[in-house]
């Protein structure tokens, strides 16, 4: 994911301490209001749930869980959108709990270890379950059976459409567009010069393309963060020597595409119609990956 200035590890955590004592604070506040009169309505599960959520969460993850809370562009690597899938881990309530407990070791997800009773982590969880299962993304449906050769490769199908526009360009000037591959299938690799799991698998997405040279396969390099195709040539050539990359030029592929974390992957069949989504690093060299590509390259 892409790198991004450190102090914002800082303002996140100033932000989730300010905004905890503000949750603890309201729960005080409710368990004082029901001792002192039975006839006073107390916060149901689900209104807590939201409570608790826009209190601890919501400056990051966004009110709507869309991954663009206020605190977001300050953070090292953006937060996740619930509606986007797959997830690192499985959509229930006990590993939403477990992540909200432990945080997530690597990344900037802190955990809130036993700051939140047993009812509060509850109704947390819930709510976030919630926003994961009924707020889709407005532009993507997922299959409801996800295929077993993408789900072992760590992606996840998409919707048969036609894939969103991308004016694309080389470092010679050279303009592409994806109806130039509309005989092959092509792997749409968005990348940043910012974001070390990006450079650090370059040769391994290299071999990849190699593995299938001959084939009707392409992977396109999309630069996300550098405009200039000659720097980002330059920067991804030192990391995998004879790789070739392009820039994106109308300013709007990125969200057509839905690219909020990085990196990112798109596989497109032939005739331009979208197949399989993925983000995040992995092992390109496994049989799990290799064998779903592999499945998708027309004979």
């Amino acid at each position: 994911m892409s790198q991004m200035p450190v102090k914002g590890n800082s303002v996140l955590i100033t932000t989730m301490v300010g905004l905890f004592a503000i949750a603890v604070l309201g729960g005080l506040l409710i368990g004082k209001k029901r001792s002192t009169s039975e006839t006073q309505t107390v916060a149901q599960p689900d209104s807590r749930g939201q409570f608790l959520y826009q209190g601890m969460c919501a400056s990051c993850h966004g009110s709507e869980g869309r991954g663009d809370g206020v605190s977001a562009e300050n953070l090292k690597s953006a937060p996740r959108d619930f509606s986007l899938r797959p997830w690192k881990t499985l959509i229930d309530l006990p590993s939403i709990k477990k992540v909200i407990v432990e945080g997530i070791p690597g990344t900037v997800m802190p955990g809130m270890k036993n700051a939140l009773a047993e009812p509060d982590l509850d109704s947390l969880a819930n709510h976030v379950l919630k926003l994961a299962d009924q707020n889709p993304s407005p532009t993507m449906k997922v299959f409801s059976k996800t295929d077993r050769l993408a789900s072992d490769a760590g992606f996840v199908l998409v919707a048969n459409s036609a894939a969103p526009l991308l004016q694309l360009e080389d470092e010679q000037g050279n303009k592409l567009k994806l109806s130039d591959y509309k005989d092959k299938t092509v792997m749409l690799h968005f990348w940043g010069v910012q974001c070390p799991h990006c450079l650090k698998e370059m040769q391994s997405l290299l071999e990849v393309e190699k593995s299938f040279q001959g084939r009707s396969f392409v992977v396109l390099h999309v630069c996300t963060d550098e405009e200039d195709a000659k720097i980002a040539q330059q920067i991804a050539s030192k990391y995998a020597p004879g790789i070739k990359i392009v820039v994106e030029t109308s300013g709007i592929g990125l969200a057509r595409y839905e690219v909020q974390t990085l990196p990112a992957f798109w596989l497109i069949g032939g005739g331009g119609r979208t197949l399989a989504r993925s983000t995040g690093a992995r092992d390109w060299a496994s049989n799990a990956c290799l064998t779903f590509i592999e499945s998708l390259i027309p004979n």
